[in-house]
């Protein structure tokens, strides 16, 4: 298939433009003479239209703009077409149009978000299915977004919890280095002067500041390996498997992104019920919104223990980022979906309150806990610099 962009007219005289695929220019003019166009001027692309997914701000800012559409009543390809015209980023608007050109085409509007899965979250054409299906596709939509402002915010407060101690502790760190680089090989020098017998702490800080250099060189070379390792996992599904578990390993920060994500998913879980979902797809839309590979594996085998027949709470035994708690609200809820729904959002807020407890440890713990260590280490050295002198004064009293 080939890429074409193109101007023309609609039938009430309204200037249109957009992009399309078609296997050649004659067919791409058929298509658009069958919408109701006319005036087609029609070019080949220079490159086909981004596949790279939108960012977090455009989806927001789409999927509440296709919600309000839904819920005035307006004829969404026309308000789709008239939103692109507003729209800066050139990824958004190819977005807008493909769903608008669908949806003059006959497709509805689940095919036409379906084709653009690449640049869509996982799962966002199964959501905007079942809001259609059930009449509620505004309010689904909504749902949607509430959720995704939450998970955004989340995302905000934890990046704002580690940055500040995060700056603190390199520039402890960098101030320790340059104490131990170039304030102790003068004193050594200085003892050596003297020809004092050094005590065991003096000699081990001595020892520190000639192999300073290869350990910073070392620490560099380990950083870069992480940092690029981090990275490299991201190309494969089982490499983000990996890298989610290493960074839940670490303490309190782990904690924080296991309730954060817990929260995420027990929010998604209460809109996709609302939404009227059978309960093995909401789980994995759910588990699908919190962007987690390890949630998502989980969230896959629960639905298919639920499928074959079991109960959600046994199928969530051995679960580690499905809280079990989940599976016994579920149960009990069986049959009513308000006082699912409700209890869903109830459990969320609670994980939500824990999230929150952790950012707040973080906040006012990581900073201070990271300069009392470098301080500690730095008191220990000026300690082990001072004991020769103090032995010095003392053999020259006597």
């Amino acid at each position: 298939m080939k890429h074409f962009e193109y101007t023309a007219q609609c039938k009430g005289g309204a200037a249109t433009s957009g992009m399309m695929e078609a296997p050649d220019g004659i067919e791409a003019v058929r298509e658009l003479t069958s919408m109701g166009l006319c005036n087609i001027d029609l070019r080949a692309a220079d490159r086909p239209p981004s596949q790279r997914p939108l960012s977090s701000d455009d989806f927001i800012f789409f999927n509440e703009q296709l919600a309000s559409l839904a819920n005035t009543g307006m004829c969404l390809d026309a308000g789709l077409r008239q939103l692109g015209k507003d729209i800066q980023s050139r990824r958004l608007r190819s977005v807008l149009e493909a769903v608008a050109a669908d949806i003059e085409r006959g497709q509805p509007l689940g095919a036409a978000v379906e084709r653009l899965a690449p640049q869509l979250p996982a799962l966002y054409a199964r959501v905007v299915r079942a809001g259609v299906e059930t009449g509620q596709l505004a309010a689904t939509l909504l749902n949607l977004s509430n959720h995704l402002r939450l998970v955004a915010e989340t995302r905000r407060l934890i990046a704002e919890a580690l940055t500040y101690p995060a700056i603190v502790l390199v520039l402890a760190f960098g101030l320790l280095s340059m104490v131990i680089m170039f304030i102790v090989p003068q004193f050594a020098e200085s003892f050596r002067d003297f020809d004092v017998r050094l005590p065991a702490l003096t000699e081990a800080a001595i020892a520190l500041a000639r192999v300073m250099p290869q350990l910073l060189i070392g620490l560099g070379i380990a950083v870069i390996g992480v940092t690029l390792s981090f990275f490299l996992l991201r190309a494969t599904p089982s490499g983000r498997l990996v890298r989610e578990r290493l960074i839940l390993t670490i303490p309190a920060l782990g904690s924080l992104i296991r309730n954060s994500l817990r929260a995420r998913f027990l929010r998604a879980m209460a809109f996709a019920v609302n939404s009227g979902l059978p309960l093995p797809e909401a789980v994995r839309l759910s588990a699908g919104a919190t962007a987690s590979p390890g949630m998502s594996k989980e969230a896959e085998q629960v639905a298919s223990r639920v499928e074959t027949g079991g109960g959600v709470c046994e199928a969530c035994q051995g679960t580690r980022l499905i809280p079990l708690m989940f599976g016994y609200v579920v149960d009990i809820s069986s049959g009513d979906g308000s006082n699912l729904r409700d209890s869903l959002i109830h459990l969320s807020k609670a994980y939500e309150s824990r999230a929150a407890n952790g950012q707040a440890f973080l906040r006012a713990w990581l900073a201070p806990l990271a300069v009392l260590g470098v301080g500690i280490v730095i008191g220990l050295l000026i300690v082990a610099l001072f004991m020769p002198m103090l032995s010095l004064i003392q053999s020259v009293s006597s």
